[in-house]
């Protein structure tokens, strides 16, 4: 690839090599306007396209997802780390997956669906929801999941009719790249899907400009930026943002399910999930089985290249993660935690390695509270009961996602109920993410709208009130003039609607008629002498 102008291009590194992969020109600040003019164009035509036609374009689009299954495994892994079962597992599949839930159930969500109308003044009037696209949408995705994420945002708004100008990370702009490419060669027009390349710049510019509504993935302190900014033009936004997940360990838990469980929600794609486990609490009564356990299972984890199919624990994304890491785990040390394995920083093998760590404490520590991890990391603290750790786990400025591990159901679901987050899941984690019909969402500093599922999808469309009266001759009651017997007749027509005594609805009969039977006159020109 021919070298750009250093202060006009972005390169890519493997994060377990430090090789580079190559580089992408950036959009400059200033040029990113008139990338949205030109999706502006683009949406006039794209939403006068049939859903069927869009639907059938999102399909392609998914068989060539599928058919580049491998390669766009591989391209994640190079460029984020991740090992590539974890790239083709929950991100290729789920993808393809993802692609064609809302390809399939195009009618169901975006038809015109009548709505029924209980009160008896209003019974015969015709009454529907109408989706309208919103216009341009702004998307801006992360690293940590660089095809699932903008999916989640790029195929629902495509389908309602939107365009998009879609802003990969810095530190995966091919994987965007192939995003982009697998939309066109898929039918999408150019001008409906703009992809801009940069750092920071790049997407503070597309927030700024006319975009309809921006669609954020990252960290609660860019999403809070995000939201001022997009306040000052009164754009709305859905951000999807950090988390410090809790997981719960009641004492009748199965230990090596619940271990198993928390290794894998703890360190899949090297603790860099905004859902992964971060603070685990376990009842007293079986802590010491419990860490016991998730020790023997974190020393048996493969670290190296994330391409070697044997590895379980690939490098960190980036070197700003990798020492991050370090610092927090020093940190939380002098705060009083005991580093129980792990907490070393992997030199000799040439990348972002960090060891899986697993820490204890017997008080709180509000580092783990205030702030998110995203590294392989995981805090455990026993509790003295249920109540304990329901107080404990919502003891935090976010409230994404958690898990409850239990044997029983009923215990499980109301320990869940209590839970302040997004979701929850009991005995299992993070692949609640993976479910498309699981609406996603954050409370507190996590989150503002919906992602996945039907309600993801009502948030690309302006969810429009339609109703029609057919009755068009009938002079409304409750139009002027105002007066006395409007009030009286009002008054009778409220007992007879919905007084509890019979009798007196029965009573108000007379008074009710006498004062309505007058606009059932289907003339307007006796109207005018009312």
């Amino acid at each position: 690839m021919a070298e750009l102008p250093k202060k006009n291009i972005l390169e890519s590194f493997n994060p377990a090599t430090l090789e580079s992969l190559g580089q992408v020109e950036i959009t400059l600040p200033e040029c990113v306007e008139e990338t949205v003019r030109q999706a502006r164009e683009g949406f006039y035509i794209w939403r006068s396209y049939r859903l069927s036609e869009r639907a059938k374009i999102l399909k392609r689009a998914q068989q060539n997802l599928l058919e580049q299954a491998e390669s766009m495994a591989q391209l994640i892994t190079r460029e984020m780390g991740r090992p590539y079962a974890e790239s083709l597992a929950v991100e290729v599949e789920a993808g393809v997956d993802l692609i064609g839930y809302y390809a399939e159930r195009a009618d169901k969500f975006l038809k015109e669906r009548p709505v029924p109308l209980h009160h008896i003044f209003f019974f015969r009037r015709g009454s529907i929801l109408h989706f309208q696209p919103l216009g341009v949408l702004g998307i801006i995705s992360p690293w940590n999941w660089p095809l699932l994420i903008p999916l989640g945002g790029i195929v629902p708004a495509l389908l309602s009719g939107n365009s998009i100008v879609f802003k990969p990370s810095e530190i995966t702009p091919f994987v965007g790249k192939k995003i982009h490419e697998l939309f066109l060669d898929a039918g999408v027009p150019d001008s409906v899907f703009k992809i801009i390349q940069g750092e920071g710049r790049t997407g503070a510019a597309l927030v700024k400009s006319s975009v309809d509504k921006v669609f954020f993935t990252g960290s609660t302190g860019i999403g809070r930026k995000v939201m001022e900014t997009a306040a000052q033009s009164m754009k709305k936004v859905v951000l999807e943002m950090g988390g410090s997940d809790p997981a719960i360990v009641c004492e009748d838990a199965d230990i090596h399910i619940a271990s198993s469980g928390v290794v894998w929600g703890g360190f899949n794609n090297c603790g860099q999930n905004c859902n992964s486990v971060e603070r685990v609490y376990v009842n007293y009564k079986i802590v010491d089985a419990f860490i016991e356990a998730v020790i023997r299972k974190v020393r048996r984890l493969r670290l190296g290249n994330g391409l070697d199919l044997e590895t379980d624990i690939a490098s960190l994304a980036s070197e700003s993660q990798y020492h991050k890491i370090g610092t927090l785990v020093s940190k939380a040390v002098r705060e009083g935690a005991e580093i129980r394995c792990g907490g070393k920083k992997l030199n000799h093998l040439g990348g972002y390695f960090y060891e899986p760590t697993v820490l204890y404490t017997e008080k709180p520590l509000q580092s783990f509270y205030r702030e998110e991890w995203f590294g392989p990391v995981v805090l455990v603290a026993p509790v003295q009961n249920d109540e304990e750790a329901i107080c404990f786990a919502n003891q935090s400025a976010f409230g994404l996602a958690a898990s409850v591990w239990t044997r029983s159901r009923r215990r499980g679901m109301r320990i869940a109920r209590q839970i302040e987050s997004g979701s929850v899941m009991v005995n299992d984690v993070i692949v609640s993410f993976g479910m498309t019909e699981a609406g996603w969402t954050g409370i507190k500093n996590s989150g503002v709208g919906w992602v996945h599922g039907e309600k993801g999808l009502d948030e690309m469309v302006n969810i429009q009130y339609i109703n029609y009266d057919p009755q068009y001759k009938i002079q409304k009651f409750w139009w002027f003039p105002y007066g006395a017997a409007m009030i009286e007749g009002i008054k009778k027509g409220m007992i007879l609607l919905f007084h509890r005594n019979i009798l007196k609805r029965l009573k108000s009969v007379p008074g009710v008629l006498k004062h309505f039977s007058k606009y059932l006159i289907f003339n307007s020109e006796q109207h005018e002498k009312l």
